[in-house]
């Protein structure tokens, strides 16, 4: 099982590293550091819209304000490319396997490979 945070960024034009880094250390602050976490938190991310996201099949997804979190057994879940339909500059970390990625250009390449 697989656990996918996905994130709206600010600037889709980031070093996918270095926001990945930036995210996983704030995915395991400490709670007492919380203020300063979210103030990184918000100069790189943009809260998530929910009202579109309500649109998504829910017993799949987890929506919060602040990251989607998608659990699946699939290594390329299919609600991805509805996601991507409906957010733009969305940056995916999987945290446990050291995985991330945009999803915009995760889900060009895999469309090109499945078709």
């Amino acid at each position: 099982m697989r656990n996918y945070y996905l994130f709206k960024l600010i600037n889709s034009n980031l070093n996918s590293k270095k926001v990945y880094l930036v995210l996983e250390e704030l995915f395991y602050l400490n709670k007492n550091k919380f203020k300063y976490g979210l103030s990184i938190f918000k100069s790189i991310c943009l809260p998530i819209n929910k009202k579109n996201m309500l649109k998504l099949n829910n017993s799949k997804i987890q929506i919060n304000n602040c990251f989607l979190l998608i659990r699946s057994d699939n290594n390329i879940p299919d609600i991805f490319k509805d996601i991507n339909a409906i957010e733009n500059n969305m940056f995916v970390c999987d945290f446990e396997s050291r995985d991330y990625f945009y999803l915009n250009s995760f889900v060009k390449l895999n469309l090109k490979i499945l078709t």
